[in-house]
């Protein structure tokens, strides 16, 4: 059974260097951080070669990008999503989201809030790994449940939201989900749900069809499922593909290849061509300093994964 489709009106946006940053810096962590794409910096650059976008490059077959391009709109929506919940622009949808869950369960998820994140979470990234070896959160609606004491049931789950609350509330709260970059009309499929984990309250995906961004939820036998549906030719799904598009083009011509820019976007390309011969941890965490977050998103999300142990970035 599935309830009425709400329209959800995300923030305008008005740093443009901050919102392409934030396109280009999850695109960037994705080739890092995500093992199942069949090219990533972690397996694809020999040691000693430092991780740069030129060795990623010169260590790839021609053409690498185009022959992973659906993957990474799929997957690389995980680490996409990260940014936007907790940016001006997309706080109230990731505000929509928390309530829809709130009313599912009838459980305040905003009682007593003090800050939240968003994290990659699963087996499938290095940096997702991590931060399931490391949280100690309880799964929401299942308070002798933590991430720790049920990782099996939780390895392949995508999505955290990362709950902190006032002094009151003893455990942090880990909100699971899954993400379908290119087909959210799984989400809406009982079938899918009944080979994810138990513990996922919510789904987000990217609509063929859509132009906005829909909200419904549906119920399964392992309990109700709030779906949010990105609409492929809302500009934030089309955006990010057009920065894939870009580094596709300069790996696959020169990165000094003379393209036409939206306002803001030069600006960051040409921080990547700077940086295109430099660590590309480097790089991303320029990105990430020029992402706009909201006060409240303290938490932050995952590290990098690197040769030193990573903590979460805050």
């Amino acid at each position: 059974m599935n309830d009425v489709i709400k329209l959800v009106k995300p923030k305008i946006r008005d740093d443009l260097k901050s919102y392409w940053a934030m396109h280009f810096c999850a695109v960037l962590e994705a080739l890092h951080e995500h093992k199942q794409l069949q090219f990533n910096f972690q397996k694809s650059i020999p040691q000693p070669h430092p991780k740069t976008l030129a060795n990623l490059n010169a260590h790839t077959e021609q053409m690498f990008l185009s022959k992973i391009r659906s993957n990474l709109y799929n997957w690389g929506l995980q680490y996409f999503l990260c940014h936007y919940l907790m940016s001006f622009e997309g706080k109230a949808v990731f505000d929509v989201l928390m309530d829809e869950i709130s009313n599912n369960y009838d459980f305040d998820l905003k009682r007593n809030f003090y800050s939240y994140g968003v994290f990659v979470c699963g087996i499938d990234s290095y940096s997702g790994t991590h931060f399931l070896n490391t949280t100690t959160a309880a799964i929401f609606g299942y308070n002798e449940k933590t991430i720790a004491n049920v990782y099996e049931d939780i390895k392949y789950v995508d999505l955290c939201f990362l709950i902190t609350r006032y002094q009151g509330d003893t455990m942090n709260t880990a909100i699971l989900g899954e993400v379908e970059g290119n087909n959210a009309i799984k989400l809406n499929r009982e079938s899918f749900w009944n080979k994810k984990s138990s513990f996922c309250s919510f789904g987000i995906g990217v609509g063929k069809t859509l132009n906005n961004i829909e909200l419904q939820n549906i119920r399964t036998d392992t309990g109700i499922k709030t779906i949010l549906t990105l609409g492929a030719n809302f500009d934030v799904v089309e955006d990010f593909k057009i920065s894939i598009g870009i580094l596709e083009t300069f790996f696959s011509i020169s990165p000094q290849h003379k393209l036409q820019f939206v306002d803001g976007q030069k600006d960051i390309v040409e921080i990547i061509r700077y940086h295109w011969d430099k660590p590309i941890v480097e790089l991303i965490e320029i990105l990430r300093n020029m992402l706009s977050r909201v006060d409240t998103a303290s938490i932050g999300t995952n590290a990098l994964c690197v040769s030193s142990v990573p903590t979460i970035v805050t």
